[in-house]
C-alpha cells in the first residue's frame, strides 16, 4: 500500500506542548523515513474569546493553574522539554496573542504543502523570538521567510478569508470529543492526546503501518491517552 498515511495535528499556534509535539513528531518520522506520510494541521483555539490582538501572559497563567509555583513547575516542564526536541523557549514572552490569524496562514500555505513548515516558522516567531505573531506584518514577514509571496499574504490576512472556517473547524474537532492540544489523528484510526515522547510516536506508527492495510476489519479508533501537556496554553 504506497498511499501517504495522513497525520492530522491538531494544535493551537499559542500552546508551547503543541510546538514540542510537533518537533517530536517530525523526529519521529524522521527515524520512520520509509512511511510515506502526509501531515494536516487543524486548527484548535485555546482562547477563541481572544479574537485579535494580545493580552498579558501572566494573569492568562494564572487563571490556567492558579498559583505561582504552578506556573513556575509549568515553565520548568517547557524548558526541559525544549531542550531535549532542539527548541530555546524563550524567558521573555510575556504576551499570548491570538491564534487565528496564524491558523489562516497555515490554511493557506496547505495548497503549496507548506502547512506544517509555516506552522513550525510560526512557533519559533513567538516562543524563541519573541514576535506578536497576531500582526498582520510579523506573520507576512514569516511567509516570506518560507518562500510564500508576502503581498498576496498581506492582502488575504487583510480581509476575513477563511476566518469563520477556522471557527468552524475548531468547534468540529470539539465535537469529536478532543479537548486538549496537541492531539494527533493518525492514519483516521489512531487518536494520540498529548505531547508524547519521540519513542512512543515511533511505536504508534509501526502499530499503525502494521494495521494500516487492514481497511473495514482493521482495529476501531485507538485512544493514547497522557495528561501530560494536554490543553496547555
Amino acid at each position: 500500500h504506497d498511499s501517504p498515511m495522513q497525520i492530522e495535528i491538531i494544535a493551537d499556534i499559542t500552546c508551547p506542548w503543541c510546538f514540542v509535539g510537533l518537533k517530536r513528531l517530525r523526529i519521529a518520522l524522521e527515524q520512520r523515513h520509509e512511511v510515506p506520510t502526509t501531515i494536516l494541521w487543524r486548527p484548535f483555539l485555546l482562547n477563541p474569546d481572544l479574537q485579535n490582538g494580545t493580552i498579558d501572559r501572566l494573569p492568562y497563567l494564572s487563571r490556567m493553574f492558579g498559583s505561582e509555583s504552578r506556573i513556575q513547575q509549568f515553565y520548568e516542564a517547557i524548558d526541559s522539554a525544549g531542550l531535549t526536541t532542539g527548541i530555546p523557549f524563550s524567558p521573555d514572552v510575556d504576551f499570548t496573542p491570538s491564534s487565528i490569524n496564524a491558523h489562516r496562514l497555515i490554511s493557506l500555505a496547505k495548497s503549496t504543502g507548506q502547512h506544517a513548515q509555516v506552522a513550525e516558522e510560526i512557533f519559533y516567531a513567538y516562543f524563541v523570538d519573541g514576535r506578536d505573531i497576531a500582526d498582520i506584518g510579523v506573520l507576512s514577514a514569516i511567509a516570506a521567510e518560507t518562500g510564500m509571496d508576502s503581498s498576496s499574504v498581506q492582502t488575504f490576512l487583510s480581509s476575513d478569508e477563511a476566518r469563520d472556517s477556522v471557527f468552524e473547524e475548531n468547534a468540529r474537532i470539539h465535537r469529536l470529543g478532543i479537548n486538549g492540544v496537541p492531539s494527533f489523528v493518525i492514519a483516521n484510526n489512531h487518536v494520540v492526546s498529548g505531547a508524547q515522547e519521540v519513542q512512543t510516536l515511533v511505536h504508534i506508527l509501526d502499530f499503525a503501518t502494521r494495521t494500516e492495510g487492514l481497511g473495514a476489519d482493521g482495529p476501531a479508533m485507538t485512544t493514547t491517552m497522557l495528561s501530560h501537556g494536554v490543553g496547555m496554553p
